[in-house]
């Protein structure tokens, strides 16, 4: 996503990630983790239960996590997260589901001589190309040779 400096960053640009599955193993990991023990992510019979899922989902949390892993950055040149808006979970994401990233570089806004941030249009799609997370990634990047 940012690979490089704010210099080489023009709006337009565009990235997609590499893709991981989503596992049984997450799911019960980020309940124990986070403490969220919601039914239709760990009951299998509650969820199936459920007319609008009929099977267990991952945390819409747990989804942004992974994402946000999968975006490639560049240390040196990324230096923060500054914030997400505009986040909506479109769509489940099951046990089994291979998610990637697509993104879009929507702005750049000037902070000063050494730094800005840039506005990317944040999607994660599944398997089947169906975004199941929609948002606007705020992060702030450094000019090159900025320390």
């Amino acid at each position: 996503m940012i690979t490089e400096f704010l210099d080489g960053i023009q709006v337009g640009d565009q990235h997609v990630s590499r893709a991981r599955t989503i596992t049984e193993t997450d799911i019960v990991s980020f309940a124990m983790f986070t403490g969220d023990w919601h039914p239709l992510h760990v009951d299998v019979e509650f969820a199936a239960a459920d007319p609008r899922f009929g099977q267990r989902i991952a945390h819409g949390a747990l989804v942004l996590s992974v994402a946000l892993g999968l975006v490639e950055f560049r240390p040196d040149a990324m230096k923060a997260f500054y914030g997400i808006d505009r986040l909506r979970f479109v769509a489940p994401t099951h046990i089994g589901d291979t998610l990637h990233v697509e993104t879009e570089v929507l702005a750049i806004t000037e902070r000063g001589p050494d730094d800005g941030v840039v506005t990317s249009r944040f999607v994660v799609r599944n398997q089947r190309g169906a975004d199941v997370l929609v948002a606007e990634l705020k992060v702030l990047v450094v000019r090159k040779g900025v320390a």
